[in-house]
Order: structure tokens, then sequence, then C-alpha cells
């Protein structure tokens, strides 16, 4: 008796996410055009708009044309985003970031907070934290919650199999921000939220399979491909790529070559070799090197050009093993901006067939909330089916 009462809920509730999609999306407007394309009866496209009129996800808002036969106009309904509002969670090594959305996405309000260093339940403790701050500012029922972690993450559990970076293993984190919160929390990989964040909000409509590239305190990619999340991308960090330096050349993983201690390093060699560069002794940024190389800096041209080497052989990887339409970059690294962008596809171009480059479109995501509004779409995805 049990698993025919779950099996019915779910079935209503897979009706409802239907109904809601249809109107959300536009593919139909009122009930009889629901029943058509949804294939439901009429009566329970009926009970089931009832249902979600009386909880505020949609509205009616007069009448429509009648059809060619004649007969009575039907009643138009509209998706309401305003009914709820979701929270979106990103976390990176050294930060949390949260945005409180409606429903198509648009922020209402951000809270952030520095992890300092700090490992294992604590940062719990911070994530709850940003998220308390967020509810505090609430003007609609909270629906759910949506989490980014680096590393490696069970997303069909909400568990965090492997994140060094906070010294988690195999932590059910969605299951414990559900008991502290009461409402539905989804978890995934940050980059995956990257590339869901971009799919739902931040590119155009005739993209089915971006990608993301991450560049923060690990390289990690995420995928959408033929319009879904795929949830099995993440890290990438140990890839390895080659660099050549002058006439030599090596071989070592990609965190190796792009990562914030080895470039700040390289950065060092470079000044010794070139003392009259402008980059920076301390507090070294991407935009320092962006801005010493379009002024004819050598070190900071040479350090640029590396850095796009070993890029222009992840995009290239990319292209060739995943076909996407879309790749983009993202990260602190978006400071380096387009010039660099156009130098890795002009790289790329050279390691594959020139026409897979060219049948790319690439842009820099460069909103620093972009893993956290992924979040809030995963969520949406996951509750309402709300996501195109």
């Amino acid at each position: 008796m049990t698993t025919s009462k779950a099996t019915r809920e779910q079935l209503r509730r897979h009706n409802r996410q239907l109904m809601l999609h249809a109107v959300y999306s536009g593919l139909a407007d009122n009930r009889a055009a629901l029943a058509q394309e949804t294939g439901l009866a009429k009566p329970t496209v009926s009970d089931l708009i009832g249902e979600l009129i009386d909880e505020g996800l949609l509205i009616e808002v007069g009448r429509g044309q009648s059809t060619d036969s004649g007969g009575k106009r039907p009643t138009l309904l509209q998706f309401v985003p305003d009914a709820r509002q979701v929270i979106g969670i990103s976390l990176d090594v050294d930060r949390v970031r949260g945005v409180l959305c409606n429903m198509a996405g648009k922020i209402i309000a951000q809270h952030h907070a520095n992890l300092l260093d700090i490992e294992g339940h604590p940062v719990i403790a911070i994530v709850q934290h940003v998220i308390n701050g967020l509810i505090a500012q609430l003007d609609a029922p909270l629906l759910c919650i949506g989490i980014g972690v680096p590393g490696i993450v069970e997303n069909s559990v909400g568990v965090v199999r492997y994140a060094p970076q906070f010294g988690w293993q195999n932590l059910p984190l969605a299951e414990i921000l559900t008991d502290c919160f009461q409402v539905p929390v989804y978890v995934a990989n940050k980059a995956e939220m990257a590339a869901m964040g971009q799919f739902a909000f931040g590119m155009p409509n005739d993209s089915r399979s971006p990608v993301v590239v991450l560049l923060n305190s690990t390289i990690e990619i995420g995928m959408v491909l033929g319009g879904a999340i795929y949830h099995n991308g993440g890290d990438i960090s140990s890839l390895h790529v080659s660099r050549h330096i002058g006439q030599h050349s090596e071989t070592g993983r990609l965190e190796t070559f792009l990562s914030w201690p080895y470039l700040k390093r390289r950065a060092e060699l470079l000044r010794q070799e070139h003392p009259n560069t402008t980059l920076p002794v301390t507090g070294l940024t991407f935009m320092h090197m962006q801005y010493a190389a379009l002024h004819g800096d050598v070190a900071a041209q040479i350090l640029v050009e590396e850095i796009t080497d070993i890029l222009a052989q992840v995009f290239s990887w990319i292209i060739a093993m995943l076909r996407p339409d879309h790749i983009s970059l993202a990260g602190g690294i978006v400071d380096l901006g387009e010039t660099v962008l156009n130098r890795i596809m002009d790289k790329a171009e050279s390691l594959v067939q020139p026409e897979l480059v060219q049948s790319v479109k690439f842009s820099l995501a460069e909103s620093y909330e972009l893993s956290a509004l992924g979040a809030v779409a995963e969520a949406l995805q996951n509750e309402l089916r709300l996501v195109r």
C-alpha cells in the first residue's frame, strides 16, 4: 500500500511540474492548451491548475483568443516568479557566496563570508550562517536551497564524496542542511553549477551544450549536454599537459602550471629576468598581468602567453571530445580579458581542426555569483523542472 501511495504522489508531483514548465516556458498558456501539450485529461489539468493557483504559483490574467472554429475564449494563465524564493550557495577555498533569487533567477539579496583556512564542520557552520543571513531577507516562502561545492559530489544523494579544500569526505551535506532548514537541499559540483547558471540565466536560448571552464583554487569543468546538466564533470586539475619555455618543453599536471602558487613563482622568475617589469612583488592579480601585458611589459606578456598555451590545450580537448556549442571561461582568470580569450581560440585552431573551433562560441563568464546562480537553477530544476 505504501508503494502505491508513493507512486501516486510521485505521479501527481510530476504532472504539476509538467504544468508549471509548460506555462513558464510559454509552451501553453491556458487549460485546453495544457491538456493538448501534456497529454493529460482535461479534468486532471483543471484540478492541478486549481492547486497551483491556490498556492500562488500561477494566476489567471484575462481571456485569450478563441479558436478558428469559435467557442468560448480560454482563460489565460501566467507563472508568478515571485511566489517563492530560492537560495543558491557557492563554496570556494576562501569564501562562501550566497544569493537569494526569485524563480526567474533575479537576484534579490547577496551574502558572503570568508573561510580563512577553516576546515571540516566549522565550514558547515559558516554555510549555515550565510543561509541564515539570506533567510532574514526573505519576502516570500523559501522553496529550496542549492549548494555548489568544489570536489567530487554524488548529486543524486547530496553527499560530498571528497572535497580536500575543506577536509570533507563522504559528508551528507544535503541531509545536514535539510534537517537544519526544513526545505529541500540540492548539492552538486560547483563547476557543474556554473555551467547550469550559464545555461539557465547567462546565454542565448539557442545554446544547448555549453561548457564552463572554472579556474579558481582548482581547475574544473561543468557541462550541459543537449540541454541536460552532466553530473560527472568536475575537477580536471590532474590532467597532463605540456608547457614550452624557449627551446625546452615539459609535461605536468594542469594544476602544476595553472595553480596560483605556481603562477606567482613563475612571475618571480620572470621578474628576475626582466627587472623593469611592472608586475608587483606582492598582491599579484590577473588584472595586474592583463594591464602590464597590454602596456608592453615583456614579463607579463610571457606569463600571459604561457597561460594561454595551457588553456588552448584544455579548450582543444573539450572541443574534440565533447563538441560543445559554447565554452565560457570563468573564475578569477576572466580578469585577463577578451584579448586573452581570443589568443586561446587562435592557438586552439592549431591543435584541432579549425572548423571545429570556429563552430563554437566563446565568452567570459564575468559574474562572481555564477556558481551560486547555477545552484539556484539546479534547485529549481530538481524541485519544479523550471529550467529551459
